[in-house]
């Protein structure tokens, strides 16, 4: 199972516009509050004073304020850098001077699920989520990921957001440099929202995402040191270790081999009244050690107490069932963590590990229906 995109922050975003040639507002971005006192004399106020997080949902958080002088800002800043958004840390805050503009408009350049190729999006309105747009005011041009971005889509949708008014050509310059950004970094989300078009014609990018396939990121290294950051300390040692996990907010924990059966484990739970905590994807190994290192990882969390009991849901195709069952009886001692794991095996020598488990006293099943439901009820 893997994780969404790399996503970066704002002013980070912003800075990569700037290298591929699209207009950001002026602003300074801080991590604490120092220098901000500085900073603040050599911006024209009014002010936005932002929050630099990687989750969405900061401005109904509180975490967007206005600041018509210097004190507000100093003020906003001092309450945005000590909240989190969403359970997420904020980074710093991006002080930014604000655009007068006579039209906001939304672009973005996401990967479509469906053709698993690169779509463009053009909104005839800025500020709001895409979802909640009417469908009529949302264009929507899928494109070649092996060619430049066409005039015939350059055209079709500049005229389909504008009419042929004013910053027409900006805004076909800003979609040019989108897509250039959007193959050159191997994104996997470029959006703006929203786009200010000024009286004058200019367009200007006052918000900025940007989301890098992380499975990319061996060709970009200057992001490597960034990609950890949002994680927990659980996921972090998780990944230093190779595997695959997340922490969920519920409080059963999974480990499956596979995202589908992972998906599936995380669904059946949900239905008999359980909701997924810290997951774990194994992956397709046969390593007893790794198996080891996976169960390891998942029984801290349940003895420390952050998930109430603990699924392990293996398909043994490559990753024999009696490999795990023998993992788990060395892996698995302490008696609490035991009375709490459920374990659903079937595949390759799953009979052989369910007699294995069950002498050593763990709770086997075959099914998953069962599996789950036993889960569900062993949750202190």
């Amino acid at each position: 199972m893997k994780r969404d995109g790399m996503n970066l922050l704002e002013h980070e975003a912003k800075h990569l516009f700037r290298h591929y040639g699209i207009s950001t507002p002026r602003g300074l971005f801080h991590q604490d509050m120092g220098g901000i006192a500085g900073s603040l004399a050599n911006l024209e106020f009014p002010l936005m004073v932002k929050a630099q997080t990687t989750v969405g949902g900061r401005g109904k958080a509180g975490g967007i304020r206005t600041a018509m002088h210097a004190q507000e800002a100093l003020e906003a800043c001092e309450r945005i850098l000590g909240m989190r958004v969403a359970g997420m840390k904020v980074h710093g805050v991006l002080l930014e001077e604000m655009i007068d503009s006579s039209k906001e408009i939304y672009l973005a350049i996401t990967i479509d699920q469906r053709s698993r190729c690169p779509l463009l999006l053009a909104g005839c309105a800025g500020g709001m989520d895409v979802e909640s747009m009417p469908s009529h005011t949302v264009g929507r041009w899928p494109l070649d990921p092996t060619e430049q971005l066409s005039d015939e889509v350059l055209d079709q949708a500049s005229q389909f957001l504008l009419r042929g008014g004013g910053g027409t050509n900006e805004v076909r310059s800003t979609m040019g440099a989108m897509w250039r950004l959007f193959r050159n970094m191997d994104c996997e989300l470029v959006e703006i929202n929203p786009l200010m078009i000024t009286d004058s014609g200019k367009a200007i990018a006052a918000d900025a995402k940007v989301a890098i396939d992380d499975d990319s990121l061996f060709r970009h290294t200057e992001y490597l040191d960034r990609s950890g950051r949002d994680l927990t300390s659980l996921e972090k040692m998780a990944k230093d270790k190779g595997f695959n996990l997340v922490e969920l907010p519920g409080d059963i924990g999974v480990l499956a081999n596979g995202a589908g059966l992972t998906m599936a484990a995380l669904d059946t739970l949900q239905r008999y009244g359980g909701s997924g905590g810290t997951f774990l994807d194994l992956g397709g190994t046969d390593d007893p050690d790794r198996i080891s290192e996976a169960l390891g990882l998942l029984s801290y969390d349940l003895a420390r107490g952050r998930i109430g009991s603990l699924l392990v849901c293996i398909f043994g195709g490559i990753t024999r069932c009696d490999t795990v069952a023998d993992a788990m009886m060395h892996t698995i001692t302490d008696r609490n963590v035991k009375a709490r794991t459920v374990v659903r095996l079937r595949g390759n020598n799953e009979e052989e590990a369910a007699q294995m488990l069950r002498l050593a006293n763990f709770n086997v099943h075959i099914d998953l229906d069962e599996a789950c439901q036993q889960a569900v009820k062993v949750r202190e």
